[in-house]
């Protein structure tokens, strides 16, 4: 890969300088709306960038008008393994230059930055859904926002273990490493690197109002399961009971029991009458531990991780398959057209092969199908993948069948 990507009027490559940085910066935050940068914002901003991760388009008189970052990451897929990726977010492009290929020629250079790093996975938060599907993205993993209106935690329910709560000083010191200690326990998950945390926790931590951490020890006594919330008071001064809402925006363990735990922690809370938890598995059995299993409803289900193919034969041959009989699939790719070509898959593997396809269907519908959020009957029902043999479809459906909902659970 080359370090830039020469433009009519600009050029798009490595971002080194720290006016570089800055001006990228910049550009991202009136992007989306937010207040100019202060240098005290700046020098608060700045290490969150790891060297040689921030791509800038530059115009030929030095004026930035576009900025992506990239996370190194690695992600869980069906069959336990996990594979590079790369998790693409801060994209932004100036207004005065909308509609000139900008973010175009973002796109092909992160793409050939992430095959030259051997990034087989490419993987964002959509702002805007909209974006995203014509340069290869398919919504990969979905979420939901849970909310428990005045939970009551069910007589019965396990318990074991004990549940502790970190100061600040403790939470920056363990949080991160007890995250990589859990592990990637579900398909969709991503490892977070320095980079990752030092925006999404560590900022926060050091602020006026942090983020409160609880962590759950086992019984031998190791440290296995972390929750990451808050507590909004209520200020309604009229109403008759007085109670916070906790809001949840992480919470991992190495087993359900341990994750219960810690909802259990929460929910038996004082002085709380309401949970919202952001970001949370489709299929997560909150529930089944409430007295009331209608104390806990779904708000919305929504896009977790959208999903690039970004070398289509190394990720399809890097995922396992169920038993079935062999299925010929079509992939059109017209960003990275060295990625069409017609793939046979079976529970041995996948090849390529020069046979008539028995599905057809886009790299962006292959990124919706790649970890299971969708069966290929579903999205061939919506019209997204062309059926030539109607059997074929079926076999497919048992092909790319995994155990659980995929779920990334980090935004980014």
């Amino acid at each position: 890969m080359t370090r830039s990507a020469v433009m009519a009027d600009f050029a798009v490559r490595v971002l080194t300088q720290d006016s570089e940085l800055r001006a990228a910066h910049s550009l991202l935050r009136v992007a989306l709306h937010s207040p100019p940068m202060t240098d005290s914002d700046w020098a608060a901003t700045k290490p969150t960038y790891k060297p040689d991760r921030f791509f800038g388009a530059i115009t030929t008189d030095g004026v930035t008008v576009g900025s992506a970052y990239v996370y190194d990451s690695e992600v869980a897929v069906p069959g336990g393994k996990t594979v590079p990726m790369s998790g693409l977010t801060r994209v932004g492009v100036r207004a005065d230059h909308r509609r000139r290929g900008v973010l175009t020629e973002l796109m092909r250079f992160q793409f050939a930055d992430a095959r030259a790093n051997g990034q087989i996975l490419s993987t964002l938060n959509a702002t805007e859904t909209g974006i995203y599907g014509r340069f290869g993205y398919g919504i990969g993993t979905r979420a939901r926002e849970m909310h428990l209106i005045k939970p009551r935690l069910r007589s019965g329910v396990p318990q074991s273990g004990r549940v502790r709560m970190l100061s600040s000083a403790e939470a920056l010191a363990l949080t991160a490493a007890l995250y990589e200690r859990i592990g990637l326990y579900r398909t969709g998950m991503m490892t977070r690197g320095r980079d990752w945390w030092a925006v999404h926790f560590d900022r926060s931590m050091r602020e006026d109002e942090p983020y409160l951490v609880a962590v759950h020890s086992g019984p031998d006594g190791g440290d296995d399961a972390y929750v990451i919330y808050k507590a909004s008071s209520n200020e309604d001064h009229v109403s008759t009971e007085y109670g916070a809402t906790l809001h949840v925006y992480d919470l991992h363990g190495t087993t359900l029991a341990a994750r219960n735990q810690l909802w259990r922690f929460l929910i038996e809370m004082d002085l709380v009458n309401e949970i919202h938890a952001h970001d949370r598995p489709v299929d997560e059995p909150v529930e089944l531990l409430l007295e009331n299993p209608r104390a806990c409803i779904t708000r919305n289900i929504g896009d977790d991780a959208w999903v690039r193919l970004v070398d289509v034969p190394a990720a399809l041959g890097a995922r396992t398959y169920t038993d079935a009989e062999p299925v010929a699939i079509a992939v059109n790719d017209a960003f990275l057209p060295e990625n069409s070509g017609t793939y046979l898959v079976s529970g041995d593997g996948v090849v390529r092969t020069s046979a008539p396809a028995d599905l057809t269907l886009g790299v962006d519908t292959l990124g919706m199908l790649y970890f299971g959020a969708w069966t290929p009957s579903a999205l061939a029902a919506a019209g997204r993948v062309r059926v030539s043999d109607p059997v074929a479809l079926t076999r497919a459906d048992r092909l790319f069948q995994t155990d659980s909902i995929p779920w990334c659970g980090t935004g980014f």
